[in-house]
């Protein structure tokens, strides 16, 4: 279960990023625990009566957590709940203590320094929103300023916000391939830890061999690699399932991520996610890759783009609009390039509703000019990932709503919360657009923001 315990953002000295808010000193942290230890106790013993998989589609595979098992986990996530916490107020003082001219306290931080360093924040004035507001989301959602009309103009005004579940993606692509862009996604310390782990076993990166040969390095990828295990920790889990709801897919289809590390002059060919064999994609393995999540855990200094060459520009890419003066590499120039931004993330399709592959998801990495690229990568399958099924797998749906009956309903579990905010208004394209969903045939929160889906 996720431990939800964190706030909105504070805006950063230094690089005008916005740093997530650890409420370490608004929440009663062992009375969450002890909170979502019922909850999950209930939940283990209603699952085990069931004798079944809590996973949609899953055929009696055995539970291998058990009700101990459990609690085990929702004990280790709340100290890391609370260690984040701590932590949090510490490094939101420090940058509180920038943005007023003055330095951090040493020492361990007494409890309500970070009330106190919000309640002396300076106001947020935005003459481009037209508010002011000591709360940059708040200052956003109230403003009737036009948007921009360019991705990245619109992802600059989201620097300060909260990532997912609090704030809706934004659309990268509606067709070829279908990509949704999150700012935010991770924050610092998520990116950080990610880094962290992954320096201990990075070796020389590997492509997937054709018809079951394994593993081999080639020279159309150059990066150095590791994968965590699924659930390795708590961030880990904790990441893992923020994953599986933006992607909407159960989040036992999902392999373990893997961390890459790009240096100057290495780089990814064009490549498909998608497997072109009949092995790697067998039922036992949890059938076809559908969907990816890439996320930037560093800046890159320039070049280490993404790019989707046969993906086709959205119209005003190139629109002056401030954070949109990007200086894309050669190699960047044709398709959809992104850049590799801390915290941001994109997730794509590799499959079709008819379980083709979409040809718009043929990816690549450019190569690193200067600097390094840090990228985390979670593929995500058509059914849960190594689930030993011997059947042919089918295609989930995309898709919430039965377009076949007409149905108009909200893709996002977040839609109700996301319009009460204001983001119906906030972000059109995604919310009320009509090809704002999974399937890119309707709104992704029609019923929330009162919108057709014709």
């Amino acid at each position: 279960m996720t431990v939800e315990y964190m706030t909105r953002d504070l805006p950063d000295a230094t690089s005008g990023r916005g740093s997530r808010q650890a409420a370490s000193s608004h929440v009663d942290v062992e009375s969450m625990i002890k909170h979502q230890v019922e909850e999950r106790v209930a939940a283990e013993m209603a699952s085990l009566k069931m004798k079944g998989d809590a996973n949609p589609g899953d055929p009696g595979v055995p539970r291998k957590m058990d009700v101990v098992g459990a609690v085990k986990d929702v004990v280790r996530a709340g100290g890391a709940l609370k260690a984040a916490a701590e932590e949090g107020e510490r490094k939101v003082a420090e940058r509180m203590a920038k943005i007023n001219g003055g330095s951090a306290p040493e020492g361990t931080l007494r409890a309500g320094t970070v009330r106190e360093a919000t309640r002396s924040a300076p106001v947020v004035t935005r003459p481009d929103l037209g508010i002011a507001s000591d709360d940059p989301e708040e200052a956003f959602l109230k403003s009737t300023a036009p948007l921009p009309k360019s991705l990245y103009g619109r992802l600059n005004q989201l620097s300060a916000l909260p990532g997912f579940p609090a704030s809706p993606p934004l659309v990268l692509s509606a067709h070829g391939p279908k990509a949704y862009m999150f700012r935010n996604f991770l924050t610092t310390q998520e990116c950080e830890h990610l880094m962290t782990l992954a320096k201990k076993q990075l070796a020389p990166s590997t492509v997937v061999g054709d018809k079951g040969k394994g593993s081999q390095v080639s020279t159309i990828r150059t990066s150095a690699g590791m994968f965590l295990s699924k659930g390795q920790d708590p961030t880990v889990r904790l990441i893992e399932e923020r994953i599986a709801a933006a992607a909407g897919i159960p989040e036992p289809n999902g392999e373990g991520m893997q961390i890459l590390r790009y240096e100057n002059g290495q780089k990814y060919d064009p490549h498909y996610d998608y497997f072109h064999d009949q092995v790697n994609s067998a039922p036992r393995r949890g059938g076809q890759r559908m969907a990816t999540m890439l996320i930037y855990l560093e800046d890159t200094e320039q070049g280490g783009e993404t790019i989707f060459p046969n993906g086709e520009r959205p119209e005003h890419w190139d629109a002056d609009e401030p954070g949109n003066h990007n200086e894309w590499s050669e190699c960047a120039k044709k398709g959809i390039p992104v850049k590799s931004h801390r915290g941001d993330a994109v997730l794509f399709w590799s499959l079709k509703e008819d379980y083709s592959l979409d040809s718009g998801s043929l990816h690549g990495a450019c190569p690193v000019i200067s600097g390094e690229k840090w990228t985390a990568v979670k593929w995500i399958r058509v059914a849960k990932f190594d689930g030993g099924f011997k059947d042919k797998l089918p295609m989930p749906p995309l898709a919430r709503s039965d377009r076949s009956k007409g149905q108009c309903l909200d893709e996002w579990s977040e839609c109700g919360e996301w319009a009460k905010k204001g983001w119906c208004d906030r972000n059109p394209s995604f919310m009320t657009g009509l090809e704002g969903a999974r399937d890119s045939k309707g709104p992704a929160c029609p019923q929330s923001c009162d919108a057709s889906c014709v």
